[in-house]
């Protein structure tokens, strides 16, 4: 297959992956694969069965070859017929004219004046990626394997050379902004309704608890690996604990062991001693029955060891990290928030579960801390949960809250916050007392530990609070501007008063499409206890569209209320081939590259005033019903 036509293939099949990046397709297989469907017409790529029976009658006429075509003017010319019978109404020799005789006859024709033709079947991966393949190979071909497609070009070596469709994917279609989600409420639910919400809660609640059987592995594991530990030498403290989803109790039985080890070597070159050690720590887990498939990744940010653990129960994906003790810090702080309210727990459970389900969070975009802060700050920010790092106490009152609104307006009073070496303390936003200095790996770790007592002024229910959390972040938060911040507890912090975070300001790279992939960062999560280092560094402006799509898609969801005996359930209903099926569907998602994409190469492929119509838009919330009934 040429170069050319590779691409077209490449640039169909980019539109659904099973998860993350591939799912979100690179705006220039938008763009390339809209434009090949502009080409396309009726009349001139020949995708109609009558078609078909015209080239190939032409063929056969010039090879002098005896034929008939029975039935060749059929009452509606544009009705489509499958390969197998249009081609049975062409008869050589009496016989009806077989796919196998057509890819032949096709190959045989080196006559300059008459167009071919070729036909074309669909292939799927195990990925959902899809394909065209030419049916160029007569030993590969037969009827009822075609999705029918022809195509015609001046000379049959070209043939490769030319743009190939099949007749569904010629069509223009879009999913739907779904930007009228800003002004919906969630309605009130019934009785019923709650009772519903409460079931499908319950059992989340009960998958995503590691069961007894898990902890007492997980006990085991920290057990034998200590024991390794401490036996390479007995002057090095060393101590290993869970941290992560193990730690704040947001896991499920099979979810990876996230260990942290850490280290205190007695000698004066405590680096070099401390890479020694653990040098012996990865040889004896690879001499030791049950550790398999050891890596240690020495130069990631944080040096950490992967590892497969076998069991008689089966093999159990497991990380150490090693002296981590910010993700230690960054554990607790989570698990604390998860206290201090349990609503927490079950809209961040929830909004986990939306994230995997439907293939969002992932280690080449954002993982699932990104997106736990996301949802955290949303919290904070309305007043559910309390700012737990610019706190001394839990009792936060009208002066508090006020306070805390001036300090995320005020560039002046976050840049003094954010100070490496402060002139001045920094002090509580309610009782004005200087906080604690915690410091972990030379940052300040500091929150308040305390969650006993925290009464929230938001009364709002769990399904509640996801519905503005999609609809905030979907349709009010403005990433080239905005930052999500933790610690400041808010999701509207203006971008340009975090000057400690790592992170270009869109606006200088907007303008500019071939910097997109290195440089433009739309998303910035910023790090509670880390400032520089943006949680979303790794996810290209595609994702970040489609996630806050995504996110749009899953408040139109709520606010539709009951769908099949289901209200969150319908959530996490899977992306299908069947509606992702290429990556021109994005064109209308992309609404803040694509336009600027156009008009830096000056081709306008897509217009949503003139393609975006009730019959191009892809009826989505039909498609999932049918989905979620089919499940049932």
């Amino acid at each position: 297959m040429s170069r050319k036509q590779n691409r077209v293939d490449m640039n169909l099949a980019a539109g659904f992956g099973v998860a993350g990046v591939k799912r979100f397709p690179p705006i220039g297989s938008v763009f390339n694969t809209l434009k090949e469907k502009s080409k396309l017409s009726l009349e001139t790529n020949m995708t109609s069965g009558v078609g078909l029976i015209e080239q190939l009658s032409k063929l056969i006429d010039s090879q002098d070859t005896a034929y008939t075509v029975e039935n060749s003017k059929p009452k509606v010319k544009r009705k489509a017929l499958t390969v197998r019978s249009a081609l049975r109404q062409i008869k050589v020799e009496g016989q009806p004219l077989r796919v196998k005789q057509a890819c032949e006859l096709i190959r045989n024709t080196q006559h300059d004046r008459v167009p071919s033709v070729a036909l074309a079947r669909r292939r799927t991966d195990a990925d959902g990626h899809m394909s065209l393949v030419l049916d160029l190979d007569a030993e590969q071909i037969e009827g009822s394997t075609y999705a029918w497609a022809v195509m015609t070009c001046r000379k049959l070596e070209n043939i490769r050379d030319e743009t190939c469709k099949l007749r569904h994917m010629q069509r223009m279609q879009f999913l739907p902004p779904l930007n009228n989600v800003k002004h919906g409420q969630m309605p009130k639910l019934d009785v019923y309704e709650r009772a519903v919400v409460n079931s499908e809660l319950a059992e989340l609640d009960a998958r995503w608890a590691a069961d007894a059987g898990s902890q007492t592995l997980q006990e085991k594991l920290i057990r034998e690996m200590l024991a390794l530990a401490r036996g390479i030498d007995r002057r090095v403290r060393v101590n290993l604990e869970a941290f992560g989803s193990r730690l704040y109790g947001l896991s499920t039985s099979a979810s990876d062991f996230d260990l942290a080890m850490s280290i205190r070597v007695p000698q004066r070159n405590a680096e070099v001693g401390f890479m020694r050690f653990v040098r012996h720590f990865v040889v004896r887990l690879q001499r030791t029955r049950g550790f398999q498939r050891v890596v240690w990744l020495q130069h990631a940010r944080v040096p950490i060891v992967k590892f497969v653990y076998r069991t008689s129960h089966g093999e159990h994906e497991c990380d150490v990290s090693f002296n981590h003790g910010l993700g230690m810090a960054k554990s607790r702080m989570i698990h604390t928030y998860m206290r201090s309210d349990p609503r927490v727990r079950q809209v961040l459970m929830v909004l986990k579960e939306w994230a995997i389900t439907r293939a969002i969070s992932n280690q080449n975009a954002m993982n699932s801390f990104g997106v736990m802060l996301m949802g955290l700050t949303y919290l904070a920010q309305e007043r559910v949960v309390p700012p737990l790092q610019l706190l001394t106490t839990n009792a936060m009152n009208t002066r508090g809250w006020k306070n805390l609104a001036a300090l995320q307006q005020s560039r002046e009073q976050i840049s003094a916050l954010y100070l490496s070496e402060q002139s001045e303390p920094i002090r509580c936003v309610q009782s004005g007392e200087q906080l604690p200095d915690w410091r972990v790996e030379g940052k300040n770790a500091y929150f308040l530990a305390k969650s006993v007592g925290w009464q929230s002024p938001n009364k709002q229910t769990v399904p509640e609070l996801l519905f503005g959390l999609f609809r905030f972040y979907g349709c009010e938060f403005e990433p080239e501007n905005h930052a999500v911040s933790l610690r400041l507890g808010s999701a509207r912090i203006a971008r340009a008063n975090l000057h400690e975070l790592k992170v270009q300001m869109p606006e200088m790279v907007l303008g500019r499409p071939q910097m997109w992939r290195e440089n433009l960062r739309l998303l910035a999560v910023e790090d509670p206890f880390e400032p520089q280092v943006n949680c979303a560094r790794s996810a290209q402006g595609e994702w970040v569209e489609g996630l806050l799509w995504e996110m749009r898609r899953a408040a139109a969801v709520l606010r539709s209320g009951a769908n099949e005996g289901r209200v969150l359930s319908a959530l996490f209903v899977p992306p299908t081939p069947s509606i992702y099926c290429d990556a021109s569907v994005w064109a209308s998602v992309y609404g803040r590259l694509f336009p600027t994409l156009q008009q830096s190469v000056n081709e306008h492929v897509f217009d949503p005033e003139r393609d975006m119509t009730p019959e191009t838009i892809i009826p989505i919330e039909e498609l999932e019903a049918a989905q979620i009934k089919n499940t049932n």
